[in-house]
């Protein structure tokens, strides 16, 4: 079969880097004998017009679409422009949206769907494609599998890639990471930089995340060796400067973290590295960070959500106002790690003095960036029931415009005209200070920094309710 693995075109999301969970994919399809091709429509700024004449001209068997939330109704339309433009071929879709949201409403949202993939895709895809070119069909026992069965929409159990280091390589030969201009974190500014997974799961129970959905609770983590291969053949074939590491759960092995770091520093590779998803920093110690930097980490996140504890242990955070305290400032003190903290707004029960302390907890911290968020509700989330109880009705799921005024729903104990100036007020009082903005400038070096820079300011001053 030939297969097209696509990025949507999307109105929110503007920057894009190589997907890797379609690298897995696309690896494991060519394993099998299958001939795939890779479009993404961010890098390539397609219209949905240019992706009808990209589609017609590689007529692709199977067409698969990554979608996340906020794309389901762009992905949506381009389903619609291949079953118009290619009856004949099947679609299927996978991602975070497809793993949270309910199945039936799945195929509702997109009526021409063929299948749709939920949680990791990795152990059920040989089989699906398998079962495709023996039967034209696919359905039961493919892990993860949601698809129509009669009169009805049928979900397969879903399972989770037990040993990292038998997945083959991602495709990076038609991922390609040197075509692109700006890497998976706002920190990175050595290019070309390559996205890489090291561990997968998520054990902790954060009320508002919906990560177990896509990768369990139990975390997995590949061999050092295996990394350092991967790492090696991105340096080689593809001049690739920087690694962002996209896990979850990277530092949550200290032995772990210091066993890469010595790794890379052991045999003489200098590549730089970052975490831009966030660790906890429960596990860090001075020497640790220490070692992080010489083996060439220049930034990570950290996820901090608010500066109330009351609200911290509400969420189910485990961490404490006086760890993020200690090990935020111990960092700077050891190290010029650059440091961003994530924060979000909008949680229930939420107060003004709530927002107002989380607003004074970034000012006082040694932050180099920070991000607010307002809260963002995933169907299967702990969070989600609350609200669905609270209400007595079920969340309005938002899938478009982030930042904008659909973003503020009015789940906290204020109104969404009080949360939308909150909003504002942290991002100004946070960045107007003339030491934070230096050090943001100082610290810009591509032009897809500057473009998120702009594009984030703008959508804190035209928010609206």
């Amino acid at each position: 079969m030939k297969i097209l693995f696509v990025i949507p075109i999307s109105d929110e999301r503007f920057n894009s880097t190589p997907d890797i969970g379609q690298g897995y994919l696309a690896a494991l399809a060519r394993q099998s004998g299958h001939s795939v091709a890779y479009l993404d429509c961010l890098l390539e700024r397609c219209s949905y017009l240019d992706f009808r004449h990209r589609i017609e001209g590689l007529h692709p068997d199977l067409v698969g679409i990554k979608v996340f939330s906020c794309d389901a109704q762009s992905a949506a339309a381009m389903l619609r422009i291949v079953n118009e433009a290619l009856p004949a071929a099947l679609t299927v879709i996978g991602g975070p949206h497809p793993s949270c949201e309910a199945p039936e409403r799945l195929f509702e949202q997109f009526p021409g769907l063929d299948y749709a993939f939920a949680g990791e895709a990795e152990p059920g895809f040989p089989s699906f494609l398998s079962q495709l070119e023996e039967a034209g069909r696919a359905g039961p026992g493919i892990p993860g599998l949601i698809y129509r069965a009669d009169d009805r929409i049928a979900a397969n159990p879903r399972a989770f890639a037990d040993d990292l280091d038998a997945l083959p390589m991602p495709a990076w030969e038609i991922l390609r990471p040197d075509r692109y201009r700006c890497g998976y974190s706002f920190m990175t500014t050595k290019l070309p930089a390559a996205p890489m997974a090291i561990t997968r799961g998520c054990p902790f129970h954060c009320t508002f995340c919906g990560s177990h959905l896509i990768t369990g609770r139990r975390v997995r983590r590949r061999s050092v060796d295996h990394v350092i291969d991967e790492i090696r053949y991105l340096q080689t074939r593809f001049h690739v400067r920087t690694i962002d590491i996209v896990d979850e759960n990277f530092a949550l092995d200290a032995s772990f973290v210091a066993r890469f770091c010595e790794s890379l520093l052991s045999r003489g590779i200098r590549i730089g590295w970052d975490c831009p998803y966030g660790i906890r920093m429960e596990r860090l110690s001075p020497d640790l960070v220490r070692l992080m930097e010489r083996s060439g980490c220049f930034g990570f996140s950290i996820g901090i959500e608010s500066g109330s504890q009351r609200i911290l242990d509400s969420v189910k955070k485990q961490l404490s106002l006086d760890t993020i305290r200690e090990k935020v400032h111990m960092i700077k003190a050891v190290s010029d790690i650059t440091l961003q903290g994530y924060f979000m707004l909008g949680f229930p029960s939420e107060t003004r003095a709530d927002i107002e302390a989380t607003i004074r907890m970034a000012c006082s911290l040694p932050l180099d960036f920070v991000v607010f968020s307002p809260l963002r509700v995933t169907e299967g989330t702990e969070i989600y029931e609350e609200i669905t109880r609270k209400f007595k009705a079920s969340p309005e799921l938002h899938y478009q415009g982030f930042g904008r005024r659909h973003c503020l729903k009015g789940y906290a104990e204020m109104s969404e005209r009080e949360m939308a100036g909150l909003y504002r007020k942290a991002y100004l009082r946070f960045y107007s200070r003339p030491r934070t903005a230096l050090n943001v400038l100082r610290r810009i070096r591509t032009r897809a920094q500057l473009r998120t820079l702009v594009n984030g300011m703008l959508r804190s001053i035209a928010l609206r309710t």
